[in-house]
């Protein structure tokens, strides 16, 4: 379980990502296709965002559901923007 931040700490750093971009980062994310400052901003916002943090979860599970259903198959056209939306409401 992480720690919670003292209050006023890395106030930047949190307001350099909102939860809209760091959702649009999860799927590069779980794939390991994050590196450098898109990851620390990420990992940052991740740290401070209860929200997100649910959401990530959420993703997580969601990716390896669909990863063991569909192994190799393509996505329908339109399948990860939907996706992305709801994550984002």
């Amino acid at each position: 379980m992480r720690e919670t931040p003292w209050i006023g700490e890395d106030i930047e750093a949190m307001k350099s990502l909102t939860c809209e971009e760091a959702v649009r980062e999860f799927f590069a994310y779980l794939d390991r296709a994050l590196a450098g400052e898109p990851l620390e901003a990420l990992q940052q916002h991740l740290d401070q965002c209860l929200d997100c943090c649910d959401r990530l979860q959420f993703s997580r599970k969601l990716d390896v559901f669909v990863k063991e259903r569909l192994e190799e198959a393509p996505l329908p056209e339109g399948f990860e923007e939907r996706i992305r939306r709801a994550l984002g409401d």
